[in-house]
């Protein structure tokens, strides 16, 4: 008798399990259409291993409330009308006549005793819904095909002879979170109706500015750099971020990443002080161990700043503090660094531009009718003032400054609706840089090129002008992308790579 009570019961646990499986698969997918522009499962993998401490509460509601509250609503509806419909509730409806005559009909007993049949079609459907839209079946075709690209491309900086000019120069790297030269460019069509960044524009103009085309353009996004922390690795480092499932947070002992070689690990051992300021939690998706391991970065984050307190222990505004702030930190850092004998890198991360529809702080205006293109237009015053006090301060004349976007914009809803034929690029603009460019236009790059391209704005002379998978657009050496074009590279970046896993996660060789 025990044993027979014991297989319904095992039954109904599977049946429940695959259930809300089913529906947090469904429900994961609509919600990761509904949020990013675009979605790329490398990036929803690595948000699966990270550490997410410090993430926009709004969004994490979102994915709380859109995928387990939906996807437990859903269930309950699903084991109601299963109930309903395989005659288990006819003491409570009984009464009716139709549900009592329905309860003795053919269908009702081809439903009676398939509840694990119809749980597992739920499953099914949610996991087709899954594997369709993120098309796992494709990315699981080119990630498990072997690839000797990257081994035979990496330019590793530990065999290239680096040279810096005697007296060097001060670094300020700016990475703007979402910032993308369509946001300055009507033809794009949309929600685009004007320059929202016309402060951006005109640093773009003024200053040098690596474009695709004749105008003022930027850097192709590539696989493996499409996040912030990814963009972060590849514009300092030279290589995407490549998710492998098998690998322990990127490194062994919570290393992030540890064969890498930095623009932090190189201007460490020529003597700079460098600290990364974030307006956010800096462990969020391992920036924090990146950044401490290669380069000794003092970091100034939310947390950090708390405790040294020079923000109140109960302040949170968007992801942690407004750019407001993190400008008007920037400028006290500075001020100390300026002050010491080395010289200095001091990288900053905005947020207020960040997806959804960015943070409208009390400098914004209301000029444009979407709140994203008020915060877009109010970051480019904001950075544009910034730079501008740069240039009234005594260091200026010995600092080189980068400003770049992280990665194209994830808005889904403000970037529904842009002509599908415009190549969105990255922003990018080098202000102050010791050497002038061969070609600035018609360029195609990555954000990995900024890697060498940011040491030689700094006066860096670099040996066969390859660093990483990056190349120095200061020279006449073709990039990557130029010499493979884009569909290409972006394919064997995706490609597996025994060499990358060997050589930057230090896993054992297979």
């Amino acid at each position: 008798m025990i044993k027979n009570e014991k297989k319904p019961r095992k039954r109904l646990v599977i049946s429940l399990l695959m259930l809300a499986g089913g529906n947090a698969m469904f429900f994961l997918t609509l919600w990761l259409l509904q949020k990013y522009d675009k979605v790329y499962l490398d990036q929803v993998l690595y948000q699966m291993k990270a550490s997410t401490e410090g993430v926009y509460r709004s969004i994490a509601g979102s994915a709380v409330i859109h995928v387990g509250v939906f996807s437990a609503l859903a269930m309950c509806a699903e084991i109601f009308l299963y109930r309903l419909i395989s005659g288990d509730l006819l003491k409570h409806f009984g009464k009716y006549k139709k549900y009592e005559n329905y309860c003795k009909s053919s269908a009702c007993s081809f439903f009676k005793g398939r509840g694990l049949s119809l749980s597992l079609l739920v499953l099914m459907t949610g996991l087709c819904c899954f594997t369709v839209n993120l098309d796992v079946v494709g990315y699981a075709e080119i990630h498990y095909e072997e690839s000797d690209f990257i081994e035979e491309n990496y330019a590793d900086p530990d065999n290239v002879n680096i040279s810096f000019p005697k007296e060097k120069r001060n670094l300020v790297y700016i990475f703007l979170e979402s910032m993308e030269n369509t946001f300055a460019e009507p033809a794009a069509g949309g929600k685009v109706t004007a320059d929202f960044i016309p402060e951006l524009s005109r640093l773009s103009r003024e200053n040098i500015n690596f474009s695709n085309d004749e105008g003022i353009g930027g850097a192709l996004s590539f696989s493996g750099t499409t996040w912030t922390a990814a963009a972060m690795v590849a514009q300092t480092s030279g290589i995407p971020v490549k998710v492998m499932i098998t690998a322990d947070a990127y490194g062994k002992d919570g290393e992030y990443l540890p064969g890498a070689v930095s623009i932090g690990d190189i201007l460490k051992k020529e003597g700079y002080t460098q600290t990364l300021l974030v307006g956010s939690d800096a462990d969020f998706h391992g920036r924090a161990p990146y950044f401490d391991m290669h380069g000794n970065y003092d970091i100034l984050d939310t947390e950090s700043l708390k405790e040294k307190g020079r923000l109140d222990p109960d302040y949170r505004e968007w992801w942690g503090f407004e750019d407001e702030k993190l400008f008007s930190f920037a400028k006290e850092e500075l001020l100390r660094l300026s002050k010491e004998d080395e010289p200095f890198n001091l990288t900053l991360l905005t947020a207020d531009t960040h997806f959804p529809d960015g943070y409208e702080c009390r400098l914004c205006g209301d000029e444009n009718e979407e709140q994203y293109a008020n915060v877009l237009s109010c970051s480019s015053k904001q950075v544009y003032d910034f730079v501008d006090w740069i240039k009234d301060q005594p260091f200026y004349e010995n600092t080189t400054i980068v400003i770049c976007g992280d990665h194209l914009s994830m808005d889904a809803n403000f970037l529904e609706d842009i002509d599908e034929n415009y190549v969105r690029t990255v922003y990018s603009c080098i202000i102050n840089s010791v050497v002038s460019p061969t070609n600035e236009k018609n360029r195609s790059y990555g954000t990995f090129d900024m890697f060498p391209t940011t040491l030689a704005a700094l006066g860096a002379e670099i040996e066969g002008e390859r660093l990483g998978l990056g190349t120095n657009l200061f020279s006449q050496k073709p990039t990557l992308c130029e010499e493979y074009g884009f569909e290409q590279l972006d394919l064997e970046l995706q490609k597996k790579s025994d060499f990358y896993n060997v050589k930057f996660l230090a896993m054992e060789e297979e």
